[in-house]
């Protein structure tokens, strides 16, 4: 724990909000995309580790970093746009052969949300960064989580921690201690009955898997959280479970009319999840543009007035 007190959040992560996302060819190298991921994390933590180490003042290092809220360079705008972007998930194109260590989340239908507490008042901002509603809750201060929202139920389905009363579970932190922290939210009174933590299990032995509504994460246990699309963070409807996994789920699920195999599904749905962010991108080209020819006409039209003045 003590190397999460020594990070801050990186809003670096808001370029996510430009909607990055993983071609169909770097599919084919997932395996080999997932092994850098760990390498890297592994070479980061080596490195700060070894700045603790030999850190002339301990004190000082902990209050360089201890974690700023509102983020310092976040302040001015603090609630237009989210302070860390949200991890996203990668379809799982070929089963990992450590996949009984991964931890497996079956997700309900509903929107992806980040929920951020500032003093009372709670901020709801969508995948794309942007602000949704504000409300109150009984979350404490300077909390981070990443949900699903179902608006059927109007629950927030709490799907990974990213930072939890001031601590910071953004970076630095695996999966496997996230969701340990996570799970032992249960039984906190601070959170709210509209707040619900998603159960969380592993493949062992091929036994059966939470029957899902919408489909299932697989969660890497030595990930760390990082904004953007991870090959850490795999996906998989619940009609590809037995093909990808040969588990034969318990429930009844129906498969697309067109369906033919996973795979082909998958490079389909990437060829879409492109088309949407390509028109994404033109839409808030479109509304930067109109944005900046109003502001550019109240100032013309204010130096108008100014002109006419005797």
């Amino acid at each position: 724990m003590a190397l999460a007190m020594s990070s801050i959040i990186d809003l670096s992560s808001l370029s996510l909000y430009k909607l990055k996302t993983n071609s169909i060819s770097s599919l084919k190298n997932q395996i080999e995309r997932r092994q850098e991921v760990l390498k890297k994390q592994k070479d980061k933590r080596e490195q700060l580790i070894s700045q603790i180490r030999f850190q002339d003042n301990d004190n000082e290092l902990i209050e360089e970093n201890k974690p700023q809220w509102p983020p310092r360079q976040h302040r001015k705008n603090a609630y237009s746009t989210c302070p860390i972007g949200m991890m996203l998930a990668e379809w799982l194109f070929s089963a990992p052969d450590d996949l009984s260590s991964w931890f497996i989340v079956s997700c309900p239908r509903g929107q992806r949300c980040i929920i951020v507490v500032q003093s009372h008042r709670t901020y709801v901002y969508s995948k794309y960064g942007n602000q949704m509603w504000t409300m109150f809750t009984n979350l404490p201060k300077q909390t981070i989580l990443y949900c699903i929202y179902d608006k059927r139920s109007s629950i927030y389905h709490i799907i990974d921690l990213i930072m939890w009363n001031g601590q910071d579970y953004s970076t630095d932190i695996e999966c496997q201690c996230r969701f340990f922290m996570l799970t032992s939210l249960n039984d906190d009174t601070r959170l709210d009955k509209q707040f619900q933590v998603l159960p969380r299990t592993k493949i062992e032995d091929k036994q059966d898997l939470i029957e899902a509504e919408d489909g299932y994460l697989f969660y890497h246990p030595l990930g760390c959280y990082q904004s953007g699309y991870s090959p850490l963070v795999c996906w998989l409807k619940p009609f590809m479970i037995e093909e990808m996994l040969g588990i034969k789920l318990s429930y009844s699920v129906d498969k697309p009319v067109d369906y033919t195999t996973a795979q082909a599904y998958m490079l389909e749905e990437q060829s879409n999840r492109k088309e949407q962010q390509q028109q994404y991108q033109q839409q808030q080209s479109s509304y930067v543009r109109k944005s900046h020819k109003k502001k550019k006409e109240e100032i013309q039209e204010g130096e108008e007035n100014f002109m006419s003045i005797d």
